[in-house]
């Protein structure tokens, strides 16, 4: 439904160039314990522990590459269960959303009412707007410029 298989193949891609690969835990700029693919440590299931032998570190770029697989598609599912506006976007917007999401949650996520007010009316120029003046784009500005880049393809 939401994106195509190469659309999932360049989110894939996207997250493994935005997240980078540690194969031990460390701690992310909000001090949380992350490993793989900017996984928090406390939310690895035990299924995807399974995936490297039940244990957290160290962890290869295969295993990190399966479960980022997995979480990429409940976070898919996830979002268009609560977001279901984002299956009227052209794939090269919802790749940068999905991706924003990841980063940020769908909580997050839920913070940018203005950009989503946009988003649902096809008016980039204003949802750029929000984005660009927005503290995430501050803290991260890569990543928002990445989507701001999907956006304006968008606009055409």
């Amino acid at each position: 439904m939401s994106l195509s298989k190469d659309g999932k193949i360049e989110l894939i891609n996207e997250l493994k160039r935005e997240e980078g690969f540690r194969d031990r835990v460390y701690q992310c700029t909000a001090g949380v314990d992350t490993i793989g693919y900017g996984f928090n440590v406390a939310y690895l299931s035990k299924a995807e522990l399974e995936l490297n032998d039940g244990v957290i570190e160290p962890m290869s770029e295969e295993v990190a590459t399966q479960i980022l697989n997995r979480k990429v598609k409940k976070l898919i599912k996830s979002v268009d269960e609560v977001y279901s506006w984002i299956d009227n976007l052209p794939e090269v917007v919802k790749i940068g959303i999905y991706d924003m999401i990841y980063q940020l949650g769908i909580k997050g996520f839920g913070s940018f009412v203005n950009t989503q007010k946009y988003l649902k009316l096809l008016d980039y120029s204003k949802a750029i707007e929000n984005i660009k003046n927005s503290k995430w784009a501050k803290q991260t500005p890569r990543r928002a410029n990445n989507l701001i880049k999907k956006l304006e393809r968008a606009k055409g």
